[in-house]
């Protein structure tokens, strides 16, 4: 439902962009479509929130102009305007703002989906992770407005907070996978209809799965509409027993 294609763009906006360095571009790029992507065809329809992707899926792309034309001023030097101090810090602060505002809207949304669905977990992850992205946001925010702290022993506090950063990432796309695999379309609970095949042996194949799955979701909602089974009074006095 969308949150595989949230995976994969929050992968490369965040791990794959810190790996490639000055090549950032083509992972901004790619991250920003795969994002719009998974916005427009999928998330918004089970959370409107979702919407508000699309802000930092723009700002991402700008983002990426401005590092493909550094790039290219670096092959043909061509002596660009884009490495003054002061579009250097108008950078920085995008690529800040845009990361934190990324990170934010797509856990929280990720949480009320997983609490729409009674995901408990799912949804206390998701909140752990925001706090985490928060806590982040502070620091990142102290090293852009003081610099002399960011440059403080040999800028040992942007070498932890990189460090921070990662186990962050990883974090999050642990949440986002979560929500992947936990998470589908109403209707699908047991998958989606195999889609015929040229072959016929692999059509009879899939016909039996899918048999096989429409017997298991009968039962399963068949158990759904029985009451409750309880203990008899034997086996009360033993349960409690045990618990003693």
């Amino acid at each position: 439902m969308g949150f595989g294609l949230l995976l994969c763009a929050y992968f490369l906006l965040t791990f794959m962009s810190v790996g490639i360095g000055d090549y950032c571009y083509v992972t901004y790029l790619l991250g920003a479509l795969v994002a719009s992507r998974a916005v427009e065809h999928q998330l918004k329809a089970y959370n409107p929130r979702f919407r508000l992707l699309y802000i930092p899926t723009a700002l991402y792309a700008l983002l990426a102009v401005y590092f493909t034309l550094l790039a290219v001023d670096d092959v043909f030097l061509l002596g660009l305007p884009l490495r003054g101090t002061v579009v250097t810090a108008v950078v920085s602060w995008v690529q800040f703002i845009t990361e934190l505002s990324f990170s934010v809207v797509a856990l929280w949304s990720s949480a009320e989906i997983a609490a729409s669905v009674g995901l408990d977990r799912h949804r206390d992850r998701a909140k752990r992770n925001l706090v985490f992205v928060c806590i982040w946001g502070i620091a990142q925010l102290l090293l852009l407005t003081i610099p002399a702290l960011a440059a403080a022993g040999n800028q040992t506090p942007v070498k932890l907070l990189l460090l921070y950063q990662l186990v962050v990432y990883l974090l999050c796309c642990f949440s986002f996978y979560g929500c992947f695999t936990a998470i589908c379309p109403a209707g699908e609970e047991f998958g989606k209809p195999s889609k015929p095949s040229r072959f016929k042996f692999i059509n009879d194949i899939n016909a039996k799965l899918d048999e096989k799955n429409e017997r298991a979701r009968l039962e399963y909602e068949k158990s759904l509409q029985e009451p409750p089974k309880k203990y008899s009074a034997k086996n009360n006095n033993r349960h409690h027993k045990k618990k003693k």
